[in-house]
């Protein structure tokens, strides 16, 4: 008798489900959605969504989880497919139509980012790569004065942390030295004095050279190493979603009170000003820190908002300059054809100018054929506020519309995306940066290496043009660059934004 009302309690739970469901299932097609295909699971912890869990730490170490993911999609046959994750569907999609869906204006509320505010927001706080609504709009006005293209076409500002890259290369006379690092030495200072008002100096201590800043110079290097462990496991974090209070090591604490060390620097520099400091520092409103503290005093935001941008500027960038000069490295005669179009079109160091760079159409498909191919952030994730619908990937061949429900992850995975021959032409994985010649000018509608509508990344103007500027001041000084990296596939992380683990080991003669 005691058990009774238990039973009770589960058949009304079990009946909720069942109509529940039924009411879905006649909604979805009366909206004239298909069934989405389901990706048939390599053995029963596959089936229940948690191999990937399980093994995530040895499929880390591997580095191969792009390659893994393009398995999937061979498995399931489909550009969209639904699976499990900790008992959980979600869905993974290639087709251009449904992120573009997502990210628009018009559907713009029917989504959300859940799980990354409460998975990088153990770093991050609410800065505005971990927040949604008003703070998210606050940090993206604040953020536009410093990426206007008044602003970004200052490219003066780029040369001196530019010629330290080259001088540091010089230094090598030609042997083996790391270009993963450099670049992200590169984007560091020049994210940090730009936006910060002041540079980290990186580059300046790899050279030996007298610092400018009050950054010690072993903190620096603790943060580089921190911000790399941290990525790891937040990513860990957003993949277990709700049981993400199970990945809180003191690794990653560690990490995070090193970051949040290294910003409190810039933190007390700005609070120590008054109000006629700050804007004497940025009367033009470009230098978002100094802004921000005209607004707020409070230390957690500004450093919320300062490790976001951060974020940004060191990793996604440094990313891209890595590939490309990864896959430059492996394909001699392009990077051959590119270096005389860079001397030719760019004879001294005052020719390269923002207008001059767009106009050099060979570096902009070298600079494509990277994102493409190796995109910096390599996945797109939204998850449904409200039961809405999707426009490709129901039915037997994917064109109808899917149902979606309240709380479905949907996961779009940039890497496979890239490799669609019907968007992007024949032998994808290839790096061939003529195909740009025939291809949209922005890509088309499958290209979408910095995202699209309201969320699509601010910086994207100025990320391409330092690619571009350190590309054309290497080439100019240049006349080879061999790898040292060894065979494809080179071992990638899998977090937020992509890197190689066993870095980008390069030789320039």
């Amino acid at each position: 008798m005691t058990y009774i009302p238990y039973l009770i309690i589960i058949a009304s739970y079990i009946i909720y489900k069942l109509l529940h469901n039924a009411q879905l299932n006649n909604r979805a097609r009366k909206l004239g959605c298909k069934p989405v295909k389901r990706i048939p699971p390599r053995n029963w912890l596959d089936s229940i969504g948690l191999y990937e869990i399980i093994f995530r730490k040895q499929m880390m170490e591997k580095g191969a989880t792009f390659e893994n993911l393009e398995l999937a999609f061979a498995r399931a046959q489909a550009k969209t497919f639904q699976g499990m994750a900790l008992f959980k569907p979600f869905i993974m999609t290639t087709e251009p139509e449904n992120l573009r869906h997502m990210m628009s204006s018009a559907h713009f509320n029917e989504w959300n980012i859940w799980p990354r505010p409460q998975a990088f927001g153990i770093l991050l706080g609410d800065g505005i790569f971990s927040s949604e609504g008003a703070q998210w709009k606050h940090s993206r006005v604040m953020l536009r004065p410093s990426f206007t293209k008044e602003n970004v076409k200052q490219i003066a500002k780029m040369e001196p942390f530019a010629a330290r890259v080259v001088e540091l290369v010089k230094q090598q006379q030609g042997e083996a030295v790391d270009m993963q690092d450099i670049f992200q030495f590169f984007t560091m200072d020049f994210t940090t004095d730009l936006l910060l008002g002041e540079s980290s100096d990186s580059l300046k201590d790899a050279l030996g050279q007298s610092s400018q800043t009050g950054i010690d110079p072993e903190l620096k290097r603790q943060f580089s190493i921190a911000f790399d462990v941290s990525a790891n496991y937040l990513m860990t974090r957003a993949i277990l979603g709700h049981l993400m209070f199970l990945v809180n090591p003191k690794a990653l604490q560690d990490a995070i009170r090193v970051q949040h060390k290294f910003v409190g620097y810039y933190i007390a520099k700005a609070l120590a000003m008054n109000t006629r400091e700050l804007q004497e520092k940025s009367d033009d409103g470009t230098i978002f820190l100094y802004q921000l503290a005209h607004e707020t005093k409070d230390p957690i935001n500004l450093r919320n908002q300062i490790l976001s941008i951060i974020l940004a500027g060191r990793n996604t960038t440094s990313g891209l300059m890595t590939f490309l000069f990864a896959q430059l490295s492996k394909h001699p005669q392009i990077y051959a054809q590119l270096r005389d179009i860079v001397r030719h079109d760019f004879p001294t160091v005052e020719s390269i100018t923002f207008d001059s760079i767009q106009n050099c159409n060979y570096l902009r498909w070298c600079i494509n054929e990277t994102l493409r191919i190796n995109p910096s952030v390599p996945f797109e994730s939204k998850t449904a506020s409200v039961d809405t619908t999707l426009p490709r990937g129901g039915g037997p061949d994917g064109n109808a519309p899917i149902f979606v429900s309240k709380g479905t992850r949907i996961v779009y995975s940039l890497w496979v995306g890239n490799r669609d021959e019907k968007y992007f032409g024949k032998d994808t994985n290839e790096f061939i940066p003529q195909r740009w010649e025939k291809l949209p000018r922005n890509g088309g509608i499958a290209f979408m290496p910095f995202s699209v509508g309201p969320r699509a990344c601010l910086g994207q103007s100025l990320a391409l043009t330092e690619a571009a500027y350190i590309t054309i001041r290497l080439l100019q000084n240049f006349d080879t660059c061999e790898s040292h990296l060894g065979p494809e596939p080179w071992r990638k992380t899998s977090s937020a934004t992509m890197r190689l683990i066993d870095g980008c080991k390069l030789s320039f003669k």
